[in-house]
């Protein structure tokens, strides 16, 4: 049973061994905002940071990080600031810059822990937007990219009148808050899953419109943005995801500048995969992924 009703929001525990040692801290931003931080620290060579999609946190991928901590990788995972157990106003954000700058500030921390390390960057969802912008800008301190079923169009139908309505509200910064975001139906169809959703206080359903804005100007740039990244890159698409345009995620695939790029699928796997009953697909591909591109980032490339 991964499904704890004494841990909210956890998919699992995280795993101890000889060889894993797993941690959970708050790191603190230059404008004071506390970032929380788990992770599973092998000594390998290779670290994976996985960026979690929207309303989610680092917990939904515990089980995740247990299995490829498990293989000898190194396994690091945040909690965007406004979700999870991150500070900030919940699901708020003023300017979209700031989750890029957050990213560079925990890149550079795994960096001066694992300074020789290859590290890859997993983004689920809007963590895939969010890498897209990340690798644009800060491309050089990552060996490879990752998108797990990336948010580049999804399925859902907002009336004219309420996308007006968070617009106007963007613009102007409002903090109302809407939910735009479908449910379990389109995330995953793990019965154990939907009772730990169904429970996760931490789960942040609701933003606000001026989240909805700068997140909708992310999306707009990111098949620009794609064009620049030439970083290895593996997109990979969860056949049954209900939740994201299938084609718009190989779209996403076809424009990468990258000369080193793969395409996945996985039948029968939902939006939320890292929920799957059997991800061993999914998890295995990762690791292969990652040891056929490891290679390593010098110590020059530790930012300063």
């Amino acid at each position: 049973m991964l499904y704890r009703p004494e841990a909210p929001g956890d998919w699992g525990q995280m795993l101890e061994s000889d060889t894993i040692k797993t941690a959970t801290e708050m790191l603190v931003t230059a404008d004071e905002c506390n970032l929380f931080l788990r992770s599973w620290v092998t000594g390998g060579n290779d670290v994976l940071f996985i960026l979690h999609g929207l309303g989610a946190h680092s917990a939904w991928f515990i089980d995740m990080g247990n299995k490829l901590a498990s293989q000898g990788m190194n396994v690091y995972a945040m909690d965007h600031r406004g979700f999870g157990r991150s500070g900030g106003l919940p699901g708020h954000i003023d300017n979209y810059h700031i989750y890029v700058e957050d990213i560079y500030f925990v890149v550079t921390e795994i960096l001066k822990r694992h300074p020789e390390a290859a590290i890859h960057v997993l983004g689920h969802s809007m963590g895939a937007i969010f890498t897209s912008h990340f690798a644009t800008k800060y491309g050089s301190t990552l060996a490879s990219v990752l998108f797990l079923n990336p948010w580049i169009q999804d399925t859902s139908k907002t009336s004219i009148l309420t996308t007006i309505a968070i617009l106007f509200g963007g613009i102007f910064k409002s903090h109302r808050y809407w939910q735009l975001a479908g449910g379990t139906e389109v995330m995953t169809t793990n019965p154990e899953a939907i009772q730990m959703l169904d429970a996760d206080s931490y789960w942040r359903r609701k933003q606000t419109a001026s989240f909805l804005f700068q997140i909708f100007l992310m999306r707009l740039a990111v098949l620009k943005k794609a064009k620049l990244i030439t970083n290895p890159a593996l997109v990979m698409q969860a056949e049954a995801d209900k939740a994201v345009v299938h084609e718009a995620s190989h779209n996403l695939y076809e424009t990468l500048a990258s000369t080193d790029k793969t395409w996945k699928t996985y039948p029968g796997y939902a939006h939320d995969s890292e929920f799957e009953a059997d991800r061993s697909l999914l998890d295995n591909e990762v690791v292969t992924w990652i040891a056929e591109h490891a290679i390593q980032i010098s110590g020059s490339k530790v930012p300063q």
